[in-house]
């Protein structure tokens, strides 16, 4: 009888374990970050890929533009290798180069290897920018093509168009940048995908970026085949003054400022970035529970602890 006993009791704790298991793996599934996180990624991809493409346009060679006939004299397949002296600070990697059609209004900039750039970011592959006539004025536009382009080993393809629509009394300029068909392919072959409409201000001093303030909209599909929308209910600031330099992760721009709201099926999720403060850190809210996570190392496939 006691035997019995024992081993119906032994039968009971594994039958019991193993719903426990599952019932823990669909609280993990439930409240995965993946779509969060490549939300914020998506975010501070876009900022870092205007950044390179504002110092395209601002490249110097002392204090030249470097143009066609410039890079002509220097290889002759009318590649020019820009090295440490054409990025300033070297922050785009030694392997990063630029060819200038003038003629056809084309820049397309290759990164020609693992280019690892100054604030932690690998690039490889190439950027395609076709732009109007005239630039840095009203309605002047850049257009951007992906070809085999990869940014910390996600790759990225899509068309992200980027038009000036103000201009104010300081020269500090307001752009529209929408994304057509945007995907993101990761290591394990899932992807995301998204289009967005972004407006962006972009405040200078003494010709040097101070921060950026984002505002509009996104939709796509996670990773994890969960459709979203993406609003930003407050302006998402960027800025460029913050030191992460001791920071063992850091990989890019972080949001510092700002509140965006992402509803994926039946979850509203609330994420503040703070502030302004120069910190790694947002709160995000669902449900009215809020939880603070590190940007940077909350990863795709994460779970949530409160939420």
């Amino acid at each position: 009888m006691k035997t019995n006993f024992f081993y119906t009791l032994i039968a009971l704790t594994f039958l019991f374990l193993g719903c426990n298991k599952n019932d823990i793996n669909e609280i993990q599934e439930s409240l995965s970050a993946t779509t969060l996180i490549e939300s914020i990624n998506a975010l501070s991809f876009e900022e870092d890929i205007d950044e390179v493409v504002t110092d395209a346009f601002n490249l110097k060679d002392n204090t030249a533009e470097i143009t066609s006939k410039t890079i002509a004299t220097y290889q002759d397949d009318g590649v020019y290798n820009l090295g440490p002296k054409k990025f300033r600070e070297n922050r785009y990697g030694t392997c990063a180069s630029i060819n200038v059609d003038e003629e056809n209004n084309t820049k397309t900039i290759t990164f020609n290897g693992d280019c690892q750039g100054k604030k932690g970011q690998s690039r490889t592959g190439t950027i395609v920018i076709t732009y109007s006539e005239i630039q840095n004025e009203l309605g002047s536009f850049r257009q951007m093509e992906f070809v085999d382009f990869y940014m910390n080993d996600v790759k990225i393809e899509g068309t992200r168009r980027k038009e000036i629509i103000a201009i104010d009394s300081d020269g500090n300029k307001t752009t529209l940048s929408t994304l057509i068909n945007g995907k993101m392919i990761y290591e394990d072959g899932t992807f995301s995908t998204k289009s967005s409409s972004i407006s962006r201000f972009t405040y200078v001093e003494n010709d040097k970026r101070i921060y950026t303030l984002i505002e509009g909209t996104s939709s796509g599909q996670s990773s994890d085949g969960v459709d979203f929308v993406m609003t930003i209910n407050s302006p998402i600031k960027f800025s460029y003054t913050c030191d992460f330099e001791n920071r063992k992760h850091k990989k890019g721009k972080v949001p510092v400022e700002g509140i965006k709201t992402l509803v994926s099926g039946s979850d509203t999720i609330i994420t503040d970035f703070g502030d302004g403060t120069c910190d790694l850190e947002a709160e995000v809210t669902k449900d009215g529970i809020t939880e603070t996570i590190d940007i940077q190392k909350k990863k795709r496939g994460n779970s949530f602890f409160k939420l």
